[in-house]
């Protein structure tokens, strides 16, 4: 497994890791053995080895359950396979005081183990492969478009009915058959379970996803192993719209999902500024990629925002809703922006025309309508060129998203706690402008 970084711990991570592949490899044996494996069972199977191999290590989870983590160096085992069942899957963990460090998922019908070191990558293995170094390096796909995404189920038939609803209209949904393996390894966009999981089986599911470029949360957007026992893995870009899509299913506002940066966004946003210009002709005075999205190396939701400019709103209202609804957009009731404290301009000032794109075709857009030269349109330019010049603040940020994202119920108080952050960052970004020289 191709490394970060090498020394005594790093070592001790991949020992434990191929200790872990072989011993889940044999306990799958035993599962689908005729006579369920004999006198020892996968799961006694298990201990015994984790215990022989590695002394100073806890074990727990299987059928006696785990208390929620990380309480020192342990290994956390899933539910015990059930004897002969073509699904049969098992899930091993090592924690330590970082927390998850090693996964394993083995499925033995398949003939297929993923696993996982924390920093190390994620990696895929064929047969009875016991090297998590062999096989190939695991990634989750990239894909961008929530309607059609190939998401794979657990047990739906005791889902909600709103779940299972809002589901079916957008996705394209499977059965299982692998679970959250076949998203870690691109086969599939996303896998959904309802739950509820015991702690083992959600255990591997972390170093599993992050090693390999995915996400993973509860189905409300919480950390899983600390959720509520449900369980959401999706190629990264994916994992906003789906929880924003579950979110409506269960009739509350969306929790707001922070994603990793992605290279190719900026590219992509300004591909996206080209074509929403050239749909909407002449009126459109200026079509820009605007937001987090716009800033090298910055997190942010995995929406694109885009900023176009006209000289009549008015105007824009009665010449802009067709040419948007043919490519997929809904208009929002959203009028006017924040007004940064202290600003005593009123609203009128700040108005906007606004529309949303969510599930394709094409990525998740946000699209703001604005007035050229009004106060709006020039904040959200300079927002993103102050960044864009100072990529030193741009860590500081989205670690105050980060942050922000896990502690708030929904994105409305994303947005009313994150506003007043902007209007500080815009009044230093005021002063370069006047330095540099600026203009939008």
């Amino acid at each position: 497994m191709a490394g970060t970084g090498a020394g005594p711990a790093a070592a001790g991570l991949a020992e434990r890791a191929a200790g872990a592949v072989r011993l889940a490899v044999a306990a799958g044996r035993r599962a689908t053995a005729a006579d369920g494996g004999g006198r020892a069972g996968p799961e006694e199977a298990l201990r015994a080895g984790l215990a022989a191999a590695f002394p100073a290590d806890a074990v727990c989870g299987g059928t006696a359950g785990a208390p929620p983590g990380p309480a020192g160096p342990r290994w956390v085992l899933g539910t015990p396979p059930a004897p002969g069942a073509p699904d049969a899957a098992v899930r091993i963990a090592y924690e330590d005081a970082r927390g998850p460090a090693v996964g394993v998922l083995h499925l033995p019908a398949a003939g297929r183990t993923v696993v996982a070191v924390r920093g190390r990558g994620c990696r895929l293995l064929a047969g009875d492969a016991g090297d998590p170094a062999g096989g190939r390096a695991a990634r989750a796909g990239a894909r961008t478009e929530l309607t059609g995404a190939r998401t794979l189920t657990d047990g739906p038939a005791g889902w909600p009915e709103p779940l299972l609803t809002a589901l079916h209209r957008r996705v394209a949904l499977v059965a299982s058959g692998g679970g959250a393996a076949e998203v870690v390894a691109g086969r599939a966009d996303a896998w959904v379970s309802a739950g509820p999981l015991a702690y083992g089986d959600r255990a591997p599911l972390p170093v599993l996803a992050g090693e390999a470029g995915a996400r993973v949360t509860d189905l409300a957007g919480r950390p899983v192993l600390t959720g509520d026992g449900s369980a959401l893995v999706t190629g990264g870009p994916l994992h906003g719209p789906f929880l924003a899509l579950l979110a409506e299913a269960a009739g509350h506002e969306p929790k707001p999902v922070v994603s990793d940066p992605c290279p190719g966004w900026a590219a992509e946003g300004a591909a996206l500024a080209e074509r929403i210009r050239a749909l909407l002709g002449p009126s459109a005075l200026r079509a820009e990629h605007i937001g987090s999205t716009a800033v090298p190396g910055l997190a942010a939701k995995p929406v694109f925002d885009l900023q176009v400019s006209v000289a009549d709103l008015a105007a824009a209202d009665r010449e802009f809703g067709g040419p948007l609804a043919g490519a997929g957009f809904v208009r929002g009731p959203y009028e006017h922006d924040h007004v940064p404290a202290g600003c005593g301009d009123g609203p009128e000032r700040w108005a906007k025309r606004f529309w949303a794109r969510r599930g394709g075709p094409g990525p998740d857009v946000n699209l703001h309508v604005r007035r050229a030269g009004a106060p709006n349109e020039r904040l959200a330019l300079l927002f993103r060129d102050w960044f864009r010049a100072h990529p030193e603040a741009v860590p500081a940020y989205a670690r105050f998203k980060r942050e922000l994202a896990q502690r708030v119920p929904d994105l409305g108080a994303y947005t009313e706690i994150k506003d007043p952050v902007v209007d500080l960052v815009v009044g230093v970004a005021e002063a370069w402008a006047a330095r540099a020289g600026w203009r939008p």
